[in-house]
């Protein structure tokens, strides 16, 4: 519920409440007013009744006496008269009543305590008011006593009036005050809201050109004069940034270019590092060759060393290709446990022959992943061969994948889930220095090694949006933990 329309309707239950208690407390005070008014009346008339009767002899004047009460009779409110003469037991009454009423009993109880008695009752199902007060003699002796009966319909039919009156008067001071809350809380609350409202989801949007136009002086007018503040601070904002992002990018397209240009000449350094001692070894074989035609046996055996100096050359090159051209990812949806124990069953022959035994943890639900089968089984191939052959003496290899809730170490944000693929050998282990350049192209620490390796697995990681983290000591071994991300709740079933 919008704030507008709160704020109306509490206003308004507010100003209903205050203004039925109002006509509610009218009424009860009319009402009061009215039943005074009545009792004025009928006491007046009563002293009048009083003095006269007072005055004359009510056996001698009994004639008298029931003109007077049918006079009395005559006003319209009164219902009847009743006089009693307690020592001659005389009742008389006036001839609308058509018997004497049980309200006899109110005129002896006056008598007897001699009192005025206002009490309200029914007779004959029409309610009354009834006024009793005792008659004296000249001695002051209670010689009897009359009780007048008033109509209470005309007060009621007159309170009843005043009600409707009351009530009209009120719902139109209702609707009216109602209608009035709701034009100032639409003009100067609800419609000011609505455009600070649509100024800040424009905002949220980008669009900060974005201005709202309230004029005034009350705090909602301010809000909008800071929030045209914000949004031009935003804007400027914004341009910088656009700015700032422009040379960011120029640098980084600058530095991209350097470091391709470093890596070539790393690569090109190396290249010919390593392709320069097998053509050595070549050149000198034939030109031993050259001086010695006629050794038939010594031309063979260095025919197969320049053979397997050629192979050695081209295994370098078609390395050295494979990462630069690389070829397309064919990315599907795979399995890392398939991709493992494919991996371990086609290397079982040197597992065994090196005699490392090998642990497997991998855990049954892993999550799927969206990768290139040949290419992450190339990853584990030469991790796991690294392996291997850091155990010259055999050891344990110990094989662990599950999934982890990680964040990237150079990567500002927030975690995401990635299976870890963790590969523990007992070998040898390397060096600080040796650690930091594990990856850099044609670096080595075997004799037959071409470094390219690790290079091109890191490459195939990275292109998985993933990374490889690696731990390691002189004669404690190393760990390898390959990252993937994996598909949101997608759960793989090796079965």
């Amino acid at each position: 519920m919008k704030l507008g329309t709160k704020l109306t309707l509490y206003l308004s239950l507010i100003i209903i409440i205050v203004l039925s208690g109002y006509g509610y407390y009218h009424i009860v005070a009319r009402r009061d007013i009215l039943i005074r008014k009545m009792k004025v009346e009928v006491r007046s008339v009563g002293s009048t009744l009083k003095i006269v009767l007072e005055k004359i002899s009510l056996p001698r004047e009994m004639e008298y006496v029931q003109d007077l009460i049918d006079a009395v009779e005559e006003y319209e409110r009164t219902l009847g008269v009743i006089v009693y003469h307690q020592g001659k037991d005389l009742i008389f009454r006036s001839r609308s009543l058509a018997e004497t009423p049980p309200y006899l009993g109110w005129i002896k109880r006056s008598i007897q305590g001699d009192l005025v008695l206002e009490e309200f009752g029914v007779y004959q199902k029409t309610p009354v008011f009834g006024y009793t007060f005792p008659l004296k003699d000249k001695k002051g002796k209670n010689i009897g006593g009359v009780s007048i009966l008033q109509h209470t319909s005309f007060m009621e039919e007159d309170i009843r009036k005043a009600k409707w009156t009351i009530l009209f008067t009120i719902l139109a001071v209702i609707g009216g005050t109602v209608g009035l809350v709701v034009f100032v809380t639409r003009k100067w609350i609800s419609q000011p809201i609505s455009q600070l409202m649509n100024g800040i989801e424009h905002l949220g949007k980008g669009h900060f050109d974005t201005r709202i136009n309230l004029k005034g002086k009350d705090e909602l007018s301010d809000l909008a004069r800071s929030f045209n503040e914000m949004a031009g601070e935003l804007k400027k904002a914004q341009e910088r940034i656009i700015q700032e992002a422009e040379i960011k990018l120029e640098l980084e397209r600058s530095l991209r270019q350097s470091e391709k240009l470093a890596t070539i000449g790393q690569l090109a350094s190396g290249l010919a590092h390593e392709v320069g001692t097998p053509l050595n070894i070549i050149g000198g074989r034939a030109e031993l060759m050259k001086r010695r035609p006629e050794d038939k046996e010594g031309a063979q055996k260095n025919l197969d060393i320049i053979v397997q100096q050629t192979e050695r050359i081209t295994k370098i090159i078609q390395q050295l290709l494979g990462f630069v051209r690389k070829k397309k990812a064919d990315m599907k949806v795979v399995t890392i446990k398939a991709i493992l124990r494919n991996t371990l069953d086609f290397l079982d022959h040197q597992i065994q022959k090196q005699g490392v035994s090998v642990v497997e943890e991998i855990k049954d639900d892993l999550p799927l992943v969206l990768g290139d089968s040949d290419q992450l089984q190339q990853v584990f191939l030469n991790l796991i061969l690294n392996a291997i052959q850091a155990m010259p003496e055999g050891g344990t290899l110990r094989i662990s994948a599950l999934s982890k809730r990680i964040a990237k170490e150079d990567v500002e944000g927030t975690e995401r889930q990635y299976v870890e693929v963790s590969l523990e050998d007992t070998g040898m282990g390397m060096e600080k220095e040796a650690l930091s350049n594990i990856f850099n192209p044609f670096f080595t620490t075997k004799d037959t090694g071409t470094g390219l390796g690790l290079m091109v697995s890191q490459g195939i990681v990275q292109d998985h949006e993933g990374w490889i983290d690696v731990e390691s000591e002189i004669g404690e071994g190393s760990v390898f933990k390959v990252y993937f991300p994996f598909l949101q709740g997608e759960v793989g079933d090796d079965g």
